[in-house]
C-alpha cells in the first residue's frame, strides 16, 4: 500500500468516525467501514488492475477494531463524565438545600432555647453545653461526604432531628420522660440521667454565678429582693433549678423530681435511680466536716443513695464514684460525730440520744448496708461503755456493707435466718481481714468479728494450712486435728445459720468436695469474755 491508498484509507475511517451516532453501535460501524472498503477497490480495479497485498485486510481490520474501541473509550469516558457530573450537581444542590433549611432550624431553635433561659447572647454562646452543640453543628455540616451518603434513607432525618436535641433546655428535656413507657427501666432512667444532668448542671452553674452579686439581699426576705434577682430566680424556677443555701453560700440545684413544683409524669422514672437525682438535687452533705442537714434528714437521704449504689452495675462512672465518696463520708460522720454535734458528752460517755440513733439503724429504719455496724457498736457500748469497733472505723468499712448487700453476700432464706454466698468477693474480703490479722497480730480485731465471720476466717485459714490462725478461732474443747484437711476456702458455697442461733452455723460444701469433706460442715460457737470485758466468739464444736 502507497502512500496515496494510505491516505484514502485514512480518509474513510475519519469519514466512518464523523458518521458514528451518539448510541454507538459496532456492527454498522464495521459495515461501514466494509462499504467503504469495497468502493474503494473498484476504482483500484479500474485504475491499476494490481491485486490486493496479503495483509491489506486484515490490516485494515485491525486499524479499524482499534478505531472502534478507541471511539468506544473516547465516547464512555465522556457519558461517564457526563452522568457523573449531573449526580455530583445534584447531590451539591441537594446538599445546599438541606443544610440551608437545617441551618435556619438550627438558629432558630437556638434563639428559642436563648430566650427562655434569658441569657444575652455573649453569655449564652459562652455556655459549654451551647458550644459543644455549635461545635459540632459546625463539624457536622462541613462533612457533605457524610449527609450525602444518607440522603437515600431516613437517616437524614435522624441527622437533623439529633442535632436540634443538642438545644434544648432543662425544661425540655424533663418533658422528654413523658413519652417514655410507665415505668421507665433503670437502664432507660440511668440513660436519661446521664444526658440530663450535664446540661442541668451546667444552666445551673450560669445562673449561680449571677448570684454572687446579690449576696446582701439574698437572707433578706424574698419581698425585698430587687427585680432583677426576682427574674433570675423565675427563669431558674422554670428550668426545676432551686435557689438553696448550704450553710455558707447560695445556689442553684436542678431538683425536677423532688422540688414542690415536679411534674406528676416524673414518677415514671426507675426508683434506684433517684439517688442520683437526690445527690443532684442538694450536693454534697457535708460543708466543712459538719452536717447540712439534721442526722435524721441526712440518713434518710443516705438510704436513698444506697438504693441506687445496689442498683447500678456500672460502678465505674463519675455519678456513681461521686454517690459512694458521699455515702461512705456522710455515714462516717454520722457514727463517729462532728465537732458541731459530738456524740460523747463532755465526761466522755456516748450520749443517749446517740445510742438510741444506733438502735434505729440496727433495725434497718435508715436502710441494710449499716445495720450490722450499727448492731456490733452498739452490743460494744451497752456491755462495756466503750467500742473498738467505732474507734477504728473508715470508709472502707462503710463500703464493705454495700459491697455485702451488692454482691448478693447476704441472701434471706425461707425461715428468716441469713446464708452468705462463698463467692470469689466474699473469699477476697476474708483475705483482706487475714492478711490484717496476720500483720498486725492483734486478738482484738477478732473480738469484732461475728459469728459467720469467724467461721469464714476459719475455713480461709486452714484452707490455706494456716493452723497458728485457725487455732485461736477454736476453744480448747475442739481438736484441729480430728478436722478433715481441704484445699482452700472455694471448696465450699455458702454459710447459713441454722434455726434462729446465730452461733450455729453450716458451710455447704461443692459437690465434688463431698467425698473428701462431706456435704456440709457444721459449726457451734460460743461467746466468752475477754480480759477487757468485751466478747469474743469462739468455735467451740465442729462435725460433719
Amino acid at each position: 500500500m502507497d502512500d496515496k491508498q494510505f491516505e484514502k484509507r485514512m480518509e474513510l475511517l475519519k469519514k466512518s468516525y464523523d458518521r458514528i451516532e451518539p448510541q454507538l453501535d459496532p456492527e454498522a460501524v464495521f459495515a461501514q467501514i466494509e462499504a467503504e472498503n469495497a468502493m474503494q477497490q473498484t476504482e483500484q480495479s479500474n485504475t491499476t488492475q494490481k491485486p490486493p497485498s496479503k495483509w491489506q485486510k486484515p490490516a485494515v481490520w485491525i486499524a479499524s477494531i482499534a478505531s472502534v474501541l478507541l471511539v468506544g473509550v473516547l465516547v464512555s469516558s465522556y457519558v461517564i463524565n457526563q452522568t457523573t457530573t449531573g449526580q455530583t450537581v445534584e447531590q451539591e444542590q441537594e446538599y445546599d438545600e438541606w443544610l440551608s433549611n437545617v441551618t435556619k432550624k438550627y438558629q432558630e431553635k437556638r434563639e428559642q432555647m436563648r430566650k427562655e433561659l434569658d441569657i444575652p447572647e455573649k453569655e449564652f454562646s459562652e455556655i459549654s453545653s451551647v458550644q459543644s452543640a455549635d461545635d459540632n453543628f459546625s463539624d457536622l455540616t462541613k462533612r457533605s461526604e457524610l449527609i450525602l451518603d444518607r440522603r437515600n434513607n431516613d437517616s437524614l432525618k435522624r441527622l437533623e432531628k439529633d442535632i436540634l436535641e443538642n438545644l434544648q433546655t432543662p425544661r425540655e428535656l424533663i418533658q422528654q420522660i413523658e413519652t417514655y413507657e410507665d415505668p421507665m427501666s433503670f437502664e432507660e432512667s440511668n440513660y436519661f440521667y446521664s444526658n440530663y444532668h450535664y446540661l442541668a448542671e451546667d444552666i445551673a452553674s450560669y445562673y449561680s454565678n449571677k448570684l454572687t452579686q446579690y449576696e446582701k439581699v439574698l437572707s433578706q426576705q424574698p419581698k425585698s429582693f430587687p427585680a432583677e434577682l426576682n427574674q433570675l430566680i423565675a427563669s431558674a424556677n422554670k428550668q426545676y433549678l432551686e435557689l438553696q443555701y448550704n450553710g455558707q453560700s447560695y445556689s442553684f440545684r436542678p431538683n425536677p423530681v423532688f422540688g414542690k413544683d415536679a411534674p406528676e409524669y416524673i414518677e415514671r422514672l426507675h426508683p434506684d435511680v433517684l439517688g442520683y437525682f437526690k445527690y443532684l438535687a442538694t450536693g454534697s452533705l457535708l460543708v466543712g466536716g459538719d452536717l447540712r442537714y439534721s442526722i435524721e434528714d441526712s440518713a434518710t437521704i443516705l438510704r436513698l443513695y444506697e438504693q441506687t449504689l445496689l442498683g447500678d452495675d456500672s460502678t465505674e462512672n463519675d455519678n456513681y464514684n461521686l454517690l459512694k465518696g458521699e455515702f461512705e463520708n456522710t455515714w462516717l460522720a454520722i457514727f463517729k460525730g462532728t465537732q458541731t454535734d459530738p456524740i460523747r458528752t463532755n465526761s466522755g460517755q456516748y450520749k443517749s440520744e446517740y445510742v438510741d440513733l444506733l438502735a434505729i439503724i440496727a433495725n434497718g429504719e435508715y436502710g441494710e448496708a449499716m445495720r450490722e455496724t450499727a448492731q456490733v457498736i452498739l452490743n460494744e457500748i451497752k456491755l462495756t461503755g466503750q467500742s473498738k469497733t467505732l474507734d477504728q472505723l473508715t470508709t472502707y468499712d462503710i463500703w464493705m456493707g454495700i459491697l455485702h448487700l451488692r454482691e448478693d453476700i447476704f441472701m434471706q432464706t425461707q425461715d428468716g435466718t441469713t446464708s452468705i454466698a462463698i463467692n470469689d468477693n466474699w473469699i477476697e474480703q476474708t483475705k483482706l481481714l487475714y492478711n490484717a490479722f496476720v500483720v498486725t497480730k492483734d486478738d482484738a480485731m477478732i473480738d469484732t468479728l461475728d459469728p459467720i465471720n469467724i467461721v469464714s476466717l476459719f475455713l480461709y485459714a486452714y484452707g490455706i494450712n494456716d493452723r497458728e490462725v485457725a487455732q485461736k478461732l477454736l476453744s480448747d474443747d475442739v481438736d484441729i486435728n480430728t478436722v478433715v484437711q481441704f484445699k482452700g476456702m472455694e471448696n465450699f458455697t455458702a454459710l447459713h445459720e441454722i434455726g434462729e442461733s446465730p452461733l450455729d452455723i453450716r458451710a455447704t460444701v461443692k459437690s465434688e468436695a463431698h467425698k473428701v469433706i462431706g456435704q456440709q460442715l457444721s459449726f457451734k460457737l460460743t461467746s466468752v469474755v475477754t480480759e477487757n470485758g468485751g466478747t469474743r466468739y469462739l468455735i467451740s464444736a465442729i462435725n460433719k
